[in-house]
């Protein structure tokens, strides 16, 4: 069996990928006319690595995903990189696919999702739909297409569960992501399922015509492969931007950077890793931007004394506000005003997303809500929110 892939950009045959003499080769084809990656721009020369390149191994299912399909194709098929490649290619997420391209599509309306009374309704799905789903990420995730019943187009989810260890994950996420958004970040389209068990979030790399937008996270753009997405640090991150991001869009996407490392320093979000930011663009570093707000949790409802996932000022810690000023003013150029802004914006989005949880009057979460707000925090000392 031949150790090279084809390799398609938005379905156009772009290059080649080839596993030599242990080393990872892509080569570009002569007619190739869209980059593969920003990190990767197209020339005669090839790409070598001794790891498979990052871009490639971006969108590579992890946890219960990667498992699921290499019990289900191991007697076929070696469950390395390029035999996982070969297996799901066709079916990666976004715009860079593998071999063939697969355009058959599996119909399944969102309220059939948010409102399904199945209890083990994800394990269905993994059964069905699990070879589709080349959707990177520890937590159980699985990439669906849903037929939007009002438009008829097909619009594409990603749909995550848990495992019993994280209770309640789903309405974990959902309530931090409402304070993402009401702290005036862009974040996805998201639901979550009347029963708690899935959280659904709408992809944002998909276009109108059902072509992709480039997506790459911050381990791609650092040369860094997925097992390295806790390496780096948030410093590192706005020099990213700087370097790859529009200059249009880089006043936006620095403040972003800002808002986010402070809403996860309120949510007590310890997982903002590399993979949980990215670049989006529909050519090139000319019309680059920084892709909306995502999988934010907070993880110590899980992990007691856990703490960011990145570094700060040399460290990995729920910093001072000294720590913070001199981020914003040093890696983000944001003046004293916008500082202060952005940290009233932040504590009333907290205090907005607990009036929204009050509400949620579901007596089976009670004590689960109550821990969650018991963890988030309104500035930079360990003092915990009020009640209210």
């Amino acid at each position: 069996m031949t150790n090279s892939l084809d390799v398609f950009v938005n379905q156009k045959p772009t290059g080649s990928l080839s596993l030599e003499d242990h080393k990872y080769i892509f080569n570009y084809d002569n007619e190739a006319k869209a980059l593969v990656s920003l990190t990767m721009p197209i020339r005669a020369e090839s790409w070598k690595s001794r790891g498979l390149h990052p871009i490639f191994q971006m969108n590579m299912p992890e946890g219960a995903l990667r498992e699921a399909i290499k019990e289900r194709f191991s007697k076929i098929e070696k469950m390395d990189d390029m035999g996982l490649l070969r297996t799901i290619g066709p079916y990666v997420l976004g715009r860079v696919k593998f071999e063939t391209v697969g355009s058959s599509k599996s119909a399944l309306s969102l309220p059939e999702l948010l409102s399904s009374p199945k209890e083990n309704l994800f394990e269905e799905l993994m059964d069905r739909f699990a070879l589709r789903s080349g959707v990177s990420g520890v937590q159980p995730k699985l990439l669906l297409s849903t037929e939007n019943k009002t438009t008829m187009k097909f619009e594409h989810y990603i749909v995550k569960s848990w495992d019993k260890e994280y209770e309640e994950l789903a309405l974990n996420e959902y309530f931090c992501m409402r304070a993402i958004m009401h702290a005036g970040l862009e974040t996805p389209e998201f639901h979550m399922s009347d029963n708690r068990s899935l959280f659904i979030m709408k992809r944002f790399d998909v276009k109108e015509d059902e072509s992709y937008l480039g997506f790459e996270d911050m381990c791609v753009l650092t040369g860094r492969g997925t097992d390295a997405k806790y390496d780096g640090s948030y410093e590192e991150i706005a020099r990213v931007i700087k370097d790859v991001i529009s200059p249009k869009f880089r006043k936006e996407a620095l403040t972003t950077l800002f808002t986010a490392l402070v809403m996860n320093h309120f949510l007590r979000n310890g997982d903002g890793h590399l993979k949980n930011y990215g670049v989006l663009y529909e050519n090139d570093y000319t019309d680059a931007k920084l892709a909306p707000i995502y999988d934010v949790i907070t993880t110590t409802m899980y992990i007691k004394n856990d703490i960011p996932a990145l570094r700060l000022s040399d460290g990995k810690l729920w910093w001072k506000e000294k720590s913070y000023k001199n981020f914003a003013k040093l890696s983000c150029g944001l003046s004293n005003k916008e500082y202060d802004e952005i940290l009233a914006r932040c504590k009333h989005a907290i205090n907005i997303t607990k009036q929204e949880i009050d509400k949620f009057q579901v007596l089976e979460v009670a004590n689960f809500l109550e821990e969650l707000r018991d963890n988030w925090v309104d500035g930079f000392s360990e003092i915990k929110l009020n009640k209210s």
